[in-house]
């Protein structure tokens, strides 16, 4: 099978170290064997959510976890902004479960009209502001530090999908109130995918329905609590958890704290303005106009001279074994995204995709002047 480089805003390369992890020997996902190594995984997971709240792994994509949270508030009223796809997901998620979802939408690649939330809090009843952080469809950063003041001063539920931006974005749960946090292992923290995480807070847990009033069974986040305590001392989850994925998901994080935090921070954000910065001086323009709402983990970006994405795409996979992707949803053929999170961060391998780009450009130009 070809090998190619990806640089995709998920999933991404992953460092060796933690590739080497799926290699282990197994263990059974329960017991005194496999404890240990569980609660390291979320004693590790609370220091990059910078969080004292509860913290939850399950087998499951981001997505997944954001239905259980939903699911397990149930009917409440909900306001839920949207600039992207994956703002869009979140509505599509949310509406089968709350009692009201009222949407605030904003332009692909442009900000929120913070004046607009403030106004719509506090002229309506809510129990919940829902928001993407890191909207890979369009490289957008979603700044979070308002929102949550906002929350707080309304008194509603802080909910974020940090999908795209955990372990590469600055984030601190406890200091931003965010009640419920989404994540997931395939991207910024660098480790395959198939493991979801959220942390929740004690005002999370307290606005959910009750167990049995909840319309599931996997995503029930009180099922899962219910393990937590009753089989905490040898299997404190309600399924199999996948220990091989687990492993790569120790590693990953152990990494990233090692490097530090504010280092891993650091370097996708100089990361993402070189490869903007290269972009613009080919004549490559970035979608998100204003650089502050940059997202430090993908690049999203309009070719010149009415090339489409496909061509590109097809170019760097067939001619340098790359792969980027096009846009989604309504910006499919318009614009091309390069994810840079995580081991694709670093400098010599988004370097090799601008090149690609570069070669890209120069060989459309000579078939133009043939």
């Amino acid at each position: 099978m070809k090998q190619f480089q990806l640089a995709l805003p998920g999933p991404t390369e992953y460092d060796p170290l933690v590739l080497n992890e799926l290699l282990r020997s197994n263990l059974p996902h329960y017991g005194e064997e496999w404890l240990p190594i569980y609660e390291d995984i979320i004693a590790k997971l609370q220091q990059v959510y910078q969080t004292n709240n509860q913290v939850l792994v399950m087998p499951s994509s981001g997505s997944g976890a954001i239905d259980a949270v939903f699911t397990s508030l149930g009917n409440k009223r909900g306001l839920i902004l949207t600039n992207g796809t994956f703002g869009q997901r979140m509505l599509s998620i949310s509406s089968r479960h709350l009692r009201k979802a009222t949407v605030i939408e904003a332009e692909p690649g442009r900000p929120f009209d913070i004046d607009q939330v403030e106004s719509t809090l506090k002229h309506n009843k809510f129990d919940l502001l829902a928001v993407v952080h890191g909207e890979t469809s369009t490289g957008m950063l979603n700044h979070i530090d308002l929102l949550s003041e906002l929350c707080r001063k309304n008194n509603v539920l802080f909910i974020v999908d940090a999908i795209s931006t955990l372990g590469g974005v600055p984030l601190n749960i406890d200091e931003q109130t965010i009640d419920f946090c989404i994540s997931a292992s395939q991207k910024a923290l660098g480790s395959p995918p198939g493991i979801a995480m959220l942390s929740i807070s004690e005002n999370g847990w307290k606005s959910m329905l009750p167990e049995e009033s909840i319309k599931s069974w996997y995503l029930n986040l009180r099922t899962w609590q219910h393990y937590c305590e009753d089989w905490g001392d040898w299997h404190p989850y309600p399924v199999t958890l996948p220990v091989h994925l687990l492993f790569a998901l120790r590693k990953a994080l152990e990494l990233i704290i090692q490097e530090g935090l504010t280092a891993r921070w650091r370097l996708h954000q100089s990361t993402a303005v070189s490869v903007q910065q290269q972009l613009e001086r080919i004549g490559i323009m970035n979608l998100v106009t204003e650089p502050q709402y940059r997202l430090p983990t993908v690049t999203a970006a309009r070719l010149p001279n009415g090339l489409s994405s496909q061509q590109l795409q097809q170019y760097l996979k067939n001619n340098y074994g790359i792969l980027v992707a096009r846009g989604v949803g309504p910006l499919r053929d318009n614009i091309f995204r390069i994810g840079h999170m995580g081991y694709s961060a670093q400098p010599w391998l988004v370097n090799r995709v601008v090149s690609a780009v570069k070669d890209f450009l120069s060989s459309s130009q000579q078939l133009e002047t043939k």
